[in-house]
């Protein structure tokens, strides 16, 4: 499919197909669409289906972007989300379990008979995502270059969440949660401050738009979501809106007298969940009592309320790893190449990674 409408079309049955098949948020078409609507107009899309009947069983959400350099046209195919903003990657082509390989082979056998492509490229999915060791045997077989790239953002941190809440005081332990409960009692008492969590209506925008002015106060022009790039406000009051409209999205946020001072806005799809991005505020009478901390902590619990199995704080380990538990996990970027064009594009692309 290369129409954006048509494609629009099967956003109910794509997210049914999301719901249980899917492995990242990110793979969610309440993050895609809007992504398609905003960063690629001016691309062209390849938009590949799988249907057993009358069921959608598999989606590869692809564009094709055309580059110029000064020789000829250098072609680059490759998922939605891996260009536009700056939260790239743990996107996968996403098929329900009993025909997952078989769809993903599906894929390997088209991009051998489309010829529109010098390179292909399936950024960070999941952690045991098969797409990347099958598009390997496929590019060995046809002769095709194939990369990974072992960059930083290659590991993610990811948490086993437990079946319940009671299993999850357990986990953290009685210290941990010790310490947590007087940071929270303490915000109240000296702030008059609660930690909530907002998954709908007109405070789901306000607290969007807090995570913004905290991460520019803190950053300033360093900082990297909203800064650089105009549409990312937009885009992402969007998606969060349209993913919370289906249970797949909250914001917890730390509020007092004053107004929002920390917000960790997280993402949930089949099971898995991800820290999407977190604000704190920079001033000092704050720091003693570890916002950050205690959003986690609240953030985790609504996602085990909502019945995920992991939570992924992305790339950055730090405490996560050492307070929470939080494993370093790889992810294999797949990127072949087709010809001496696309095996010196390949390299460029696993380079840019």
């Amino acid at each position: 499919m290369t129409d954006l409408a048509a494609i629009e079309a099967l956003a109910p049955a794509w997210r049914e197909l999301a719901d249980g098949a899917a492995r990242a948020p990110l793979d969610s078409p309440d993050w895609l669409l809007p992504i398609a609507r905003r960063y690629l107009r001016n691309e062209e899309l390849r938009f590949l289906t799988w249907w057993a009947a009358d069921q959608l069983v598999g989606v590869a959400p692809l564009t094709l972007v055309v580059k110029r350099p000064r020789l000829r046209p250098l072609r680059e195919l490759t998922l939605w989300g891996s260009t536009g903003p700056r939260m790239r990657g743990l996107g996968d082509v996403v098929a329900r379990a009993k025909v997952r390989k078989a769809v993903v082979d599906s894929l390997s056998a088209w991009l051998a008979t489309n010829g529109e492509w010098d390179v292909a490229s399936i950024i960070r999915p999941q952690h045991g995502s098969i797409t990347p060791r099958r598009l390997r045997r496929r590019a060995a077989a046809a002769g095709w270059s194939y990369l990974t790239t072992a960059s930083g953002r290659s590991t993610t941190y990811q948490l086993d969440l437990p079946a319940n809440e009671e299993r999850w005081e357990a986990l953290v332990g009685a210290k941990k949660r010790k310490a947590m409960r007087w940071e929270v009692r303490k915000f109240g008492e000296l702030h008059g401050g609660t930690i909530e969590t907002i998954s709908g209506g007109p405070e789901l925008g306000a607290a969007i738009d807090a995570v913004e002015r905290l991460l520019r106060a803190r950053w300033g022009e360093s900082e990297v979501y909203f800064t650089p790039d105009p549409t990312f406000r937009p885009f992402v009051h969007e998606a969060v809106r349209a993913m919370a409209g289906h249970g797949a999205a909250w914001v917890t946020v730390a509020r007092d007298e004053s107004g929002i001072q920390g917000g960790l806005i997280s993402l949930a799809q089949n099971g898995w969940a991800m820290a999407l991005t977190i604000a704190i505020t920079n001033d000092e009478r704050y720091r003693p009592l570890s916002l950050g901390k205690n959003l986690f902590e609240a953030g985790l619990r609504e996602a085990i309320r909502r019945g995920c199995h992991t939570y992924d704080f992305l790339w950055q380990g730090e405490y996560k790893q050492q307070f929470w538990g939080a494993q370093p996990r790889h992810l294999e970027t797949a990127v072949v190449g087709r010809g001496l064009v696309g095996k010196l594009a390949a390299q460029a692309v696993a380079r840019r990674l």
